[in-house]
């Protein structure tokens, strides 16, 4: 068990180090190395330690390993359900190293994967550990994109866009100009980012309630928060706005896309505040 710790470390240093091999390929190895040196432990706890019985005491190693396995049984149930669990997490891969995603309502980026638990780096720069068993059972959003090779930009859009992103735009009279408007960003993105550098898009969506009085002035002002971002260049694309939902309130999804997932922790909170104080400020007029 020394040796093959010792071993795990050397061979994460080594890996950590080389700045040639992904970060993705990385977590891959290191998780295939923890997941041998595991099933190299449970062989000799059940077949007995080779050690015992070139000592001459093999009338105690079926005691002695049946008392291990016992007790690594119990002691070890629930980091086995989390051991398979994430052998699931490793094959139908919902998500990456450094993918944007919500987990059971926490939102944030995805740090650290291992044997039994992950890491999640929160919008208030807390870190969360949450066991492979219970993101399992969870619901998982996961705002990142893959892109891969450019092909055209019909299949770029379709990647950003879902059915239900369509929305009720046409509440407001410039539906169409934004709409335009959009579909220029869009192409000016496709046009201009590389793959190799540019792997991955995140597109973060969230929603903000809005009154019905004095709806068309806030949007005309969100309106101007959205230039305002976009002559910064905070974000690559412009960000958009729909109306997704009518009920006791106006219900308005915004979407934030960028290449970056810190440019979403950095500018995401500061963004909602302003659309924020535009409610705040107008919802009496």
């Amino acid at each position: 068990m020394a040796v093959f710790y010792l071993l795990n470390k050397l061979i994460s240093s080594i890996l950590g180090k080389n700045k040639k091999i992904s970060l993705k390929q990385k977590t891959i190895i290191n998780f295939a190395l923890k997941i041998v040196t595991v099933l190299v432990i449970v062989f000799f706890v059940i077949e007995g330690f080779p050690l015992i019985s070139q000592n001459g005491l093999n009338p105690y190693t079926a005691v002695l390993t049946g008392a291990i396995s016992t007790a690594i049984a119990f002691a070890s149930s629930g980091v086995f359900a989390n051991f398979i669990s994430g052998i699931v997490l490793m094959l139908i891969r919902p998500f990456e190293v450094e993918d944007l995603v919500k987990i059971e309502g926490d939102k944030g980026i995805v740090r650290e994967i291992n044997l039994t638990k992950l890491k999640l780096e929160t919008f208030d720069n807390i870190i969360i550990e949450k066991s492979n068993s219970q993101v399992l059972s969870s619901k998982i959003v996961n705002y990142t994109i893959k892109l891969g090779k450019r092909k055209s930009f019909e299949e770029f859009k379709n990647k950003i866009l879902a059915p239900q992103d369509i929305g009720f735009k046409d509440i407001y009279e410039n539906a169409l100009d934004s709409k335009i408007e959009f579909e220029n960003n869009l192409k000016k993105a496709f046009e201009s980012f590389s793959t190799k550098y540019y792997p991955k898009l995140y597109n973060y969506t969230f929603r903000m309630a809005f009154p019905y009085k004095s709806f068309r002035v806030m949007m005309n002002k969100v309106a101007e928060i959205c230039d305002l971002y976009n002559q910064k260049n905070i974000f690559r694309i412009k960000p958009q706005f729909d109306v997704v939902d009518f009920n006791i309130s106006i219900i308005v999804k915004f979407r934030l896309l960028t290449f970056s997932p810190q440019k979403i922790f950095d500018f995401q909170p500061k963004f909602a505040k302003d659309v924020y104080n535009i409610i705040y400020k107008y919802k009496d007029m």
